[in-house]
């Protein structure tokens, strides 16, 4: 949570963060709302309720994280939905890395860095905002690892025109990524599926195949 800077209840179930059944994970989450170890808010998105969770005082004091008061307000509705997309992302990557990332602020239109070993891979959700990601490629279209999360794949097809199949750049949708990893890629003027490669047991030790699709992770 520290790292991304919030949580929703959802991600919390989905990927038994707390290693506990629905019921037992709701008494732990109240528990450290009254230890204020994290505070609780509704994100109303339609009408549609969301419950997410940001650190508390008292949690960010246990971690040493920097914490300020009243920080989620500053948040729009936009801002909170690219955190939660950027953070789901960032949770299937560990597991696919079987490592964590390092995660450093994103310079426009990017919302984050994450950092992985000698690679770098620049994360942008496009909500809202798919004219900053026009009007940047458009003079300067990747050269380094990008990924892009979006509600719809759809949403893209106005960046095509601006990159080429062998652009450093991959893309993945909301619901994919319930999923798991599935990325899209652009070829021939659309985007396509350029799915993960899954692991094969080899002897004792688990080993991933590995072809030239896979350069970007």
């Amino acid at each position: 949570m520290y790292k991304i800077g919030v949580i929703s209840g959802g991600q919390i179930q989905a990927h038994q963060i707390l290693h506990k059944s629905p019921k037992t994970s709701r008494k732990i989450l109240a528990k450290l709302r009254r230890e204020n170890k994290i505070a609780e808010h509704t994100l109303t998105v339609g009408s549609k309720d969301y419950k997410l969770y940001t650190l508390g005082p008292v949690g960010a004091a246990a971690i040493k994280a920097e914490y300020r008061p009243d920080y989620w307000y500053a948040y729009s509705e936009s801002e909170a939905i690219q955190k939660l997309l950027t953070l789901e992302l960032y949770i299937r990557l560990c597991d696919y890395l079987s490592a964590d990332l390092k995660v450093e602020p994103g310079e426009k239109p990017y919302t984050y860095t994450f950092i992985h070993g000698d690679k770098t891979y620049n994360i942008g959700v496009v909500w809202d905002n798919a004219v900053s990601f026009m009007e940047t490629y458009r003079w300067s279209p990747p050269k380094e690892r990008v990924i892009l999360i979006c509600q719809n794949i759809d949403q893209l097809n106005c960046l095509l025109e601006y990159l080429e199949e062998y652009t450093p750049i991959r893309a993945a949708t909301r619901e994919k990524l319930k999923e798991g990893l599935v990325f899209y890629k652009p070829e021939n003027g659309k985007w396509v599926l350029d799915l993960p490669d899954k692991k094969i047991k080899a002897g004792p030790a688990e080993k991933k195949i590995v072809n030239r699709q896979r350069i970007l992770i």
